[in-house]
């Protein structure tokens, strides 16, 4: 099984947003999804599910289509707004060691789908994947958040496309086109409810894409 070594989940956050999370007076993409105590309304005991869906135009390039889940269990943390987040990450063969994450505000799942595609993005290029974390940095660094519902509830989006002006976007199989977009809400427990990373053809046909959705809370 891989381990999630290269980001860990808070660091992860730290890097990405140095300097920039809190310039801002309008909503930033670094405000919404990474400063935000994303946890604060879960107890000990609660369980977060989330689907995961991926699925590419070739197999022999992207790896196979596959769809699985995720859970998050929720236990208190050191301090009165921390929380130890437990992962399962996939099931069966699939699984992923990941965590356990001690004393979180915010929701690690963010972090873990963004370590997943960078490793198989890494695999695809033969690419160093801290080369693909900071087009990611720069991309989200000014990016804003817009209003979007969710179940009626207000939430927002961001999206950003990091490669499309890659100085190797030639040898990226199509995938300068990748787009990745988070959506969250308050409304929602761990606020999280969908990460979709894709890129689509000039047809409008799928070349790669990683989906992640809010599946419930038990």
């Amino acid at each position: 099984m891989r381990h999630f070594t290269v980001f860990g989940a808070a660091a992860f956050a730290c890097a990405l947003f140095a300097g920039s999370a809190c310039a801002a007076q309008e909503p930033m993409a670094a405000d919404i999804l990474f400063e935000r105590p994303q946890l604060e309304k879960l107890k000990g005991g609660d369980r977060l599910d989330y689907s995961y869906s991926f699925k590419s135009a070739d197999p022999a390039v992207f790896g196979p289509a596959f769809d699985d889940r995720i859970g998050l269990r929720v236990e208190p943390g050191d301090g009165p707004d921390k929380k130890k987040v437990e992962v399962e990450m996939f099931s069966a063969e699939r699984r992923r060691a990941a965590g356990p994450f001690e004393d979180m505000s915010g929701n690690p799942l963010l972090s873990l789908m963004l370590e997943e595609n960078l490793q198989r993005l890494a695999a695809i290029f033969q690419a160093n994947p801290r080369y693909m974390k900071t087009a990611i940095r720069l991309a989200l660094r000014n990016a804003k958040a817009t209003p979007e519902a969710f179940d009626g509830a207000p939430g927002w989006r961001v999206e950003v496309a990091p490669f499309k002006d890659d100085p190797h976007k030639a040898r990226m199989h199509g995938l300068d086109a990748l787009t990745y977009r988070f959506r969250v809400s308050e409304a929602a427990p761990g606020e999280i409810t969908e990460i979709d990373i894709s890129a689509r053809d000039a047809k409008g046909d799928v070349l790669f894409e990683e989906t992640t959705r809010y599946a419930g809370k038990h």
